[in-house]
């Protein structure tokens, strides 16, 4: 059997991903968490799903080398953040340079004092209960122990390499 290390996709199986992904609109979040050193460090998510309602739990995916990495894989709370469209500039901070992405954010004090980024159209306060690495790549189950709603607005949407609005039809 070969193991996924080993695995080399051809050409247009690699093209075929990214061209059918750039089409598919993903929600927009923020996800917020502390490291051990009590540091805030929170990115952007376009990965968020729902996972079941009985209990309530969500799921993301993320680089196993992305900045908040270690404290996803050291931590037991987090918070997301769904994006309204008109936060579209928070997107593309939290996916920036990782010692910039609270600069100028008045953060406010979240549940187990996790950093609460204001905008959102609502937030989730989440227990981890999973993490799933495959590759260089992790699945991270959560259980939503609370929420709070905020701005009723149009989400935020990422497709074709750029950040849109939700609309009705």
């Amino acid at each position: 059997m070969t193991s996924s290390h080993d695995y080399q996709p051809t050409d247009s199986a690699r093209e075929s991903f990214l061209e059918v992904f750039r089409r598919y609109g993903a929600g927009v979040a923020i996800i917020t968490l502390r490291k051990p050193s009590g540091e805030p460090t929170g990115f952007t998510a376009t990965s968020v799903a729902s996972l079941s309602l009985l209990p309530p739990r969500a799921t993301f995916n993320m680089s196993t080398t992305a900045s908040s990495w270690p404290a996803i894989n050291s931590s037991e709370s987090l918070l997301i953040h769904t994006l309204p469209s008109s936060a579209h500039s928070l997107a593309t901070q939290f996916s920036g340079e990782a010692a910039s992405r609270f600069d100028g954010i008045e953060l406010l004090e979240g549940p187990d004092g996790l950093p609460l980024v204001p905008g959102a159209t609502g937030y989730l306060h989440a227990k981890i209960v999973e993490r799933h690495t495959v590759g260089d790549a992790a699945m991270v189950a959560v259980e939503i122990l609370g929420g709070g709603l905020g701005l009723d607005e149009s989400a935020l949407v990422y497709q074709h390499q750029d950040y849109r609005v939700a609309a009705s039809l």
